[in-house]
């Protein structure tokens, strides 16, 4: 499987998908949220004083999912992560178009320039989607060592 099917399989799942953090004591939290893709890379704008941003600033690893849909789409897909989050007025400024978001910004977080808005990247480490006929496709970059 290579980035860009993975990136289609996800787009023509949903624009939403769910994120699992923990909390520092392991405590578990799904939130949904709307991807944007770079190359290896999802992105996803929040509020730095959401349970998410603050859960990923105390441990970045992170999944994705998108489950199966009604109908006849490409099935269900997982990713997983190491999560950053970029604060910084520059980075809000940068990433309002280069974050690649299936939406316009605007609507959720009014202007970059919204001190409460950030940026949250995550490096794709492992990616595996299972199709219609429960045959499981996987993608990892060629520099991650497999699990």
């Amino acid at each position: 499987m290579t980035w860009d099917e993975l990136v289609a399989a996800a787009r023509d799942i949903s624009w939403i998908a769910y994120l699992a953090t923990t909390d520092t004591s392991g405590r578990p939290h799904v939130a949904p949220v709307s991807p944007g893709f770079t190359e290896y890379t999802v992105w996803f704008g929040s509020r730095g004083s959401s349970s998410k941003v603050r859960n990923i600033r105390g441990n970045p690893a992170v999944a994705f999912h998108w489950p199966v849909g009604s109908g006849s789409g490409p099935g269900e897909l997982f990713l997983r992560g190491t999560a950053t989050v970029h604060d910084s007025s520059e980075a809000r400024h940068r990433l309002w178009t280069e974050a690649n978001l299936p939406y316009d910004p605007a609507g959720f977080f009014q202007s970059p320039d919204n001190p409460d808005l950030v940026f949250v990247e995550t490096a794709v480490e492992y990616g595996s989607l299972l199709g219609p006929d429960f045959v499981r496709d996987v993608w990892r970059p060629a520099h991650t060592p497999r699990d």
